[in-house]
């Protein structure tokens, strides 16, 4: 066995949300020596009429409105050799205190800046595989939660087995 064996994480022998049916690949936070905090995973196609429809008035809302106190990077990475520019999927992302809308659908890089609110991320529509990492500046992460950019019917659309994810982390109440 390698001194360096250890440094190769694999997906099985690593631990993630249970409430969250994706396709992890690592999630890696609060672990000594590191000085980020890094999500990936595969967002895998789906059929657009099994996805919710929101009622007049609402979106929906993925993950609700947040930020951090750390930067953060966000990738979107489609998995088209021929056209690498062409995400694969319609994903909506919500940034700055007004929550501007922005529709993605070629891969990118997010770039949030500490303590900028951001979030109402979700995907639309997925017509082929494609890969997140997320990375912020911190370890282990910050979250707080901002409840006020939502109303109350977005608020009790969300589900009940996804509320337990959506607490603050690291910020003073």
């Amino acid at each position: 066995m390698s001194k360096w064996s250890d440094c190769i994480l694999y997906p099985e022998n690593m631990e993630f949300p249970k409430a969250r049916p994706i396709p992890w690949i690592a999630k890696l936070d609060d672990i000594d020596g590191l000085a980020c905090s890094y999500s990936i995973h595969w967002n895998m196609p789906f059929d657009a009429k099994d996805q919710p429809v929101p009622k007049p008035g609402c979106r929906i809302v993925g993950h609700p409105p947040h930020m951090h106190k750390e930067n953060e990077l966000i990738f979107m990475i489609g998995n088209d050799p021929g056209n690498t520019a062409d995400l694969g999927a319609e994903v909506e992302v919500c940034l700055g205190p007004e929550m501007e809308r922005f529709v993605i659908t070629k891969s990118c890089c997010l770039q949030i800046p500490a303590n900028t609110p951001h979030g109402f991320y979700h995907v639309n529509k997925c017509w082929r595989p494609w890969m997140f990492i997320q990375v912020q500046e911190a370890n282990p992460r910050t979250e707080k939660f901002l409840w006020e950019y939502l109303t109350p019917e977005e608020i009790a659309s969300i589900p009940e087995k996804a509320m337990q994810f959506w607490v603050d982390v690291g910020y003073e109440k």
